[in-house]
């Protein structure tokens, strides 16, 4: 398998281990006189955009976050906001707020197997911060994720949700019309 520096240099995100491999690589070449008319050199040489770690909670600002994560269809990341935890009202875990089961707190909340909704007791995972939690969500369901073929393939943001509910994201029988119905009422 080949890989570009380019293509290396492209999904940089400014990571400890990531800087000072660079930093030992921009060591090893300098004795070369890097040029800044060399198309990498200037990719390596921007600064990487610093993710939102501070966003209104709100669909606006879920929306943005969801579009720095990676998630192709930011509205549906607002739309799972909105529908897992009340617009932004009733988190699952510390900063969680999709209802993403792990290890962390535990809520009573209800699923549906196919007989209908049974309340449960469950885990849901905490996170750190707010942003911590959306990127959790777009890399392991909107990306391609250890195998796992993600919700970015969709052709649409309704696609997406059909996507969602089909890939496991949720037990509830009508969760794509759900967050259809959200999105067509923030346009």
């Amino acid at each position: 398998m080949s890989i570009r520096l380019l293509d290396v240099i492209k999904n940089y995100k400014g990571l400890p281990h990531q800087k000072q491999a660079i930093e030992a690589l921009e060591r090893l070449l300098g004795s070369y006189g890097l040029s800044d008319d060399v198309e990498w050199v200037k990719i390596w040489r921007t600064p990487t955009p610093v993710a939102p770690q501070q966003f209104t909670n709100s669909w606006e600002g879920i929306e943005a976050a969801a579009r720095a994560a990676g998630a192709k269809f930011p509205e549906v990341v607002a739309a799972q906001w909105a529908l897992e935890s009340a617009f932004g009202t009733a988190v699952s875990g510390k900063n969680n707020y999709f209802g993403i089961k792990g290890t962390g707190t535990v809520k009573t909340t209800w699923e549906d197997y196919g007989n209908g909704p049974v309340t449960i007791k469950a885990s849901f995972k905490d996170f750190a911060t707010p942003y911590d939690c959306v990127e959790h969500l777009v890399t392991q369901w909107y990306k391609d994720y250890k195998g796992y073929k993600g919700v970015n393939r969709a052709t649409s943001r309704e696609d997406c949700a059909y996507l969602l509910k089909k890939e496991g994201y949720a037990t509830d029988p009508v969760y794509a019309q759900k967050l259809i119905r959200l999105m067509e009422q923030h346009e």
